[in-house]
């Protein structure tokens, strides 16, 4: 029994935490340019996790050029995309930084998924 309610205070907690956690992010706008910045940062890692993955699946050599090479182009178009969207941070005021990192973790997101898909293949024989 004891177990029990050491195991709902927990959930409590948690639940207060992860609640206070996304307060926090309404707080200001330093507070949301933070919490954006966090969550591009966790897709940024998602992302470079999932690229190595299918990076090191891949046996043919050219295969891994051109996904190194498409990389690097889509990580071009990204930037360019947010700088068309947001604009230069110097002109966007304090939202700059939020727009920027929701603009870029948009991108970063969809990009995640792309290279999923990759994954997925796998399994129906696609080329190495």
């Amino acid at each position: 029994m004891l177990d029990v309610i050491r195991t709902a205070a927990v959930i409590v907690l948690l639940t207060f935490a992860v609640q206070a956690r996304a307060d926090d992010c309404d707080d200001n706008q330093a507070a949301m340019n933070r919490c954006a910045a966090v969550e591009l940062a966790r897709l940024d890692r998602q992302l470079n996790e999932t690229f190595k993955n299918q990076l090191a699946w891949l046996q043919d050599a050219r295969k891994k050029l051109e996904l190194r090479s498409a990389q690097r182009q889509w990580i071009a178009f990204r930037d360019a995309d947010c700088l068309y969207q947001v604009g230069q941070l110097a002109d966007a005021g304090t939202l700059g930084p939020m727009l920027q990192a929701r603009c870029l973790a948009a991108h970063t997101e969809a990009r995640v998924r792309q290279l999923q898909a990759y994954t997925a293949c796998r399994q129906q024989g696609c080329p190495r």
